[in-house]
């Protein structure tokens, strides 16, 4: 039986998923490392990973934190939480601590966290300022939140020559209640939890065809459009127009598409 947590996450936990977030994961690891170098994330450290999924990211600050430290992974998905639980287990990291629990619900010890760690997590909530609440109480002074998010998704693509992928993308922007935005707003409801934002790091680059931006843009379409068509917010046919757009673009060894504008953010506790 899924959770109500799991239920919420929009595109799912099944295996195409699984693989696309691994996909993800790795797209995205250099700017990743970059931001725990930042926030200091080190050896014998207790650092919370909170939306967790399937625990990739889990498994590297297993390894930042060392036998002496402790990774409290933490995700509404049970599918998800014992994949992490096999994984942590077969790479002998006891370090790893698994929980199923909703975020917006979470309940630990005042204090007793090093730092946190939320990447895509806070677009998937309505009430995003409740969970920084919940990080900020259970963080020690001096330690950090780290968080990665979407900022000004709908700048994601403005040139006319895609008129189907910026239909898609409107869909998109548009399905998740404008919380593809919640990057820029990160430093004000940090500040409201005693949180000051220390530094704010922008991410992304250019989608150029075949390259890992390229290919993350197009595993994460493939996966979530079917959903939207199932919703009514796109066409069979607005879905078969963007496809047959993106392979010709696919062909083209001049096209680029920018990333979706996201931030880094560093919340110290102050």
């Amino acid at each position: 039986m899924s959770t109500a947590a799991e239920r919420d996450y929009l595109l799912g936990t099944d295996e195409e998923e699984l693989r696309r977030l691994q996909a993800q994961h790795d797209t995205w690891h250099p700017e990743t490392a970059d931001l725990w170098e930042r926030a200091d994330f080190n050896v014998g450290q207790a650092i919370l990973d909170l939306g967790c999924g399937p625990g990739f990211i889990s498994l590297e600050l297993a390894e930042r934190v060392g036998a002496e430290g402790r990774v409290l992974a933490v995700d509404g998905s049970p599918k998800f939480a014992d994949f992490l639980r096999h994984r942590a287990a077969s790479a002998g990291l006891q370090q790893v601590e698994v929980a199923v629990a909703d975020v917006r619900t979470l309940d630990l010890p005042t204090a007793s966290m090093d730092a946190a760690f939320a990447r895509w997590l806070l677009c998937f909530i309505e009430e995003p300022q409740g969970v920084i609440e919940r990080v900020a109480q259970v963080l020690k002074t001096g330690g950090r939140l780290v968080v990665v998010d979407y900022c000004a998704y709908g700048a994601f693509v403005a040139r006319i020559e895609y008129p189907h992928l910026r239909r898609v993308l409107q869909a998109v922007h548009e399905s998740f209640g404008g919380r593809l935005d919640i990057g820029g707003k990160l430093p004000e409801l940090m500040a409201r939890c005693g949180l000051e934002a220390v530094e704010v790091v922008p991410i992304g680059g250019i989608a150029r065809p075949g390259n890992r931006i390229w290919r993350w843009i197009e595993q994460f379409l493939r996966v979530y459009l079917p959903e939207l068509v199932v919703r009514g917010a796109l066409r069979e046919e607005e879905c078969t127009a963007h496809w047959e757009e993106w392979q010709a673009n696919a062909r083209d060894p001049q096209a680029s598409i920018s990333s979706p504008p996201m931030v880094g953010v560093i919340g110290l506790k102050v």
